[in-house]
């Protein structure tokens, strides 16, 4: 059973990262475990409590990594929304989940960093839009973060499910 929501007199301000997150943790383990065992994925789950959540490192054999990573994330990606509901459904506390594969995330972030400065270089160059590749909520979010930084350019998101993605353009 999973602990209950907090009340309205105990304000999730009162309570440690520790605090709210940890009776979750054996839940998120259990599950991934369980899900990727039936996959074939013989995988180590280190989970780190961190102020909003939890980051979860899954740990296994190489060939294995471009398995659960999916292309772009995707498998990925999915695997940490069911972990997501699987916690909504057990009445936890909201709270962020992120996996990881041997350092993906990371790696990607860079990437999507490096491509979010090359596409501001072409809109300041030409002044018209770029339109990027579809991509993760998570994945916009660098993106217009990394925008936010450069003067003269704006960002939105554009599109609906799988086809949302981010346009770069010159500031009106």
């Amino acid at each position: 059973m999973s602990e209950p929501q907090q009340d309205a007199n105990n304000s999730a301000d009162d309570r440690t990262p520790e605090e709210r997150f940890s009776p979750a943790v054996p839940v998120v383990r259990s599950f991934l475990e369980s899900v990727l065992g039936l996959l074939g994925v013989e995988v180590e789950v280190d989970i780190d409590i961190e102020e909003d959540g939890l980051h979860c490192d899954l740990n296994c054999a190489q060939s294995d990594g471009g398995l659960l990573i999916g292309r772009h994330g995707a498998t990925l990606d999915s695997l940490q929304y069911l972990t997501l509901r699987v916690l909504q459904a057990e009445d936890f506390e909201r709270m962020r989940i992120t996996l990881d594969v041997a350092g993906y995330r990371t790696r990607r972030e860079k990437t999507l960093k490096q491509l979010a400065r090359n596409a501001a270089d072409k809109v300041l160059a030409d002044g018209r839009a770029y339109h990027f590749e579809p991509m993760s909520a998570m994945e916009r979010r660098v993106v217009h973060m990394a925008i936010v930084e450069i003067e003269g350019l704006a960002t939105e998101s554009e599109g609906e499910g799988r086809r949302r993605h981010v346009v770069v353009f010159p500031e009106r």
